[in-house]
């Protein structure tokens, strides 16, 4: 599957709809999504914590990590 390559958060939104994405700012999270399978559609500086990144993914596809984060949760 070939990935799309977004300009910007506006397009992403548009491409899959906002109810359909979520925004994860926690960067051991993001490794723990990334670990595990799960990659970001969008990566961007946060717009409500500047200096900090903003990995967006698809809800559908992260459900199951999801699960798995909160069981094994680093500190």
């Amino acid at each position: 599957m070939k990935t799309i390559k977004f300009d910007t958060l506006n397009d992403v939104i548009e491409c899959y709809g906002r109810e359909n994405l979520v925004a994860i700012d926690n960067i051991k999270q993001i490794i723990f999504y990334t670990q595990h399978g799960c990659q970001p559609r969008f990566v961007c500086e946060n717009e409500t914590k500047p200096g900090k990144i903003a990995a967006w993914f698809l809800k559908n596809e992260t459900n199951f990590v999801y699960r798995k984060w909160l069981d094994n949760k680093p500190d």
